[in-house]
């Protein structure tokens, strides 16, 4: 019986075996690069710029408001984040005390306008006492009186005209008295409250319906709605800012959202880190800047259009960057241009439509073989 050939179908086998397990290969392979997240340089407008930190500040600041007289708190508006206007009444006090006191004094005041009322509008007393007087002058001159019965009277008249002077006198004192006890407690009614002397925000309450306070006691902490953007620049560059010139705004309470700006104020001084402090006018509602909130300005001093740029996260070791050409990873030098807040210009090093690595630059080496994921 022949011996069986093996040889014919063994080799096939072997070729599908080996075809499988290169596959196999390759696709490992292929997963075992790294994915290198890339930016294609375009032509765009390159932007020459100034950079500084930013800090919110609330202008005129943060208040203590205290109140001025003791008392009981009878009610109160001041619940944090609340906002209100410059004059709102904040806290006041209960005004039984005062509203008792100023009932008596008119009491008194009133009953003291219609006594004074009384004397002056009665003259009886003053014609009877006349009337002797002419009298006595008569008997006088006929003999049937004497000097001092006619002075006794007339001292009688002078006694009641003082009398009626001093009434007049003592009711006019009585209108001024009153009118400066009303004003008193108008001014003590205004010490019994307290009013915003800002537009702003509640802050903090430290006090409450019915407490009982103090003078002098603080109830209440308020911040003003105004802003001041205020942004600190080195040294070096705070020559080449000037007023008016154009600015992008980055909040790090809002991630990467920007806003647009313009230089509103160059103060002269710099600070203990020989930095200079710029004001800010920003397109944006207020609500939006919160008080000692942070971030980066960066101002516009020239531009240069159709520039090559790339972002700017792209750019490691001073003036190095990765670009991604058939598969593998180049570290390029470049000439750096203009540098704004989150591109620059390439003068020279990478072209248009070349993929540049963005994020985990420190992953990568040169020559390294990767994948690309284009982010749009």
């Amino acid at each position: 019986m022949p011996a069986k050939n093996n040889n014919g179908r063994v080799l096939p086998v072997l070729g599908v075996v080996l075809v499988l397990l290169a596959a196999g290969g390759y696709f490992a392979f292929q997963n075992l690069q790294a994915t290198a997240r890339v930016k294609l340089a375009t032509r765009d407008t390159a932007v020459d710029a100034v950079t500084g930190s930013v800090t919110i500040f609330a202008d005129r600041g943060v208040r203590d408001l205290k109140i001025q007289v003791p008392g009981i708190v009878l009610s109160t508006n001041i619940k944090p984040g609340t906002h209100f206007k410059k004059g709102d009444v904040l806290v006041s006090l209960d005004t039984k005390e005062i509203d008792r006191q100023q009932a008596e004094a008119r009491r008194k005041y009133d009953n003291d306008k219609a006594r004074a009322r009384m004397i002056l509008d009665s003259n009886t007393d003053r014609k009877v006492a006349l009337q002797k007087l002419e009298t006595a002058k008569r008997l006088l001159r006929l003999g049937s009186a004497t000097d001092e019965q006619v002075s006794e009277l007339q001292r009688a008249v002078d006694a009641i005209d003082a009398k009626f002077q001093l009434t007049e006198f003592d009711d006019k004192k009585a209108d001024a008295d009153f009118k400066v006890a009303m004003e008193d407690f108008g001014v003590l009614r205004d010490k019994m409250q307290i009013r915003a002397p800002i537009d702003g925000t509640i802050e903090g309450a430290l006090t409450w319906e019915g407490a009982l306070v103090t003078a002098g006691q603080t109830l209440v902490t308020v911040i003003s709605r105004d802003r001041v953007v205020a942004a600190k620049i080195g040294e070096e560059s705070f020559g080449r800012v000037r007023v008016g010139q154009a600015a992008r705004l980055r909040l790090l309470t809002y991630g990467g959202q920007t806003y647009d700006a313009t230089v509103s104020e160059l103060l002269p001084t710099a600070d203990e880190a020989q930095r200079f402090t710029i004001h800010l006018q920003v397109k944006v509602d207020p609500e939006l800047l919160k008080p000692f909130s942070t971030g980066e300005v960066t101002i516009t001093i020239d531009s240069r259009p159709g520039a090559v740029t790339i972002p700017r996260r792209a750019l490691f070791a001073g003036n190095r960057a990765f670009v991604v050409q058939g598969g593998r990873v180049q570290r390029r030098e470049l000439e750096v241009g203009y540098v704004a807040l989150n591109k620059l210009e390439v003068r020279q090093g990478i072209a248009e439509g070349e993929a540049v690595i963005l994020d985990d630059v420190e992953n990568f080496r040169d020559g390294q073989r990767v994948r690309t994921e284009v982010v749009p």
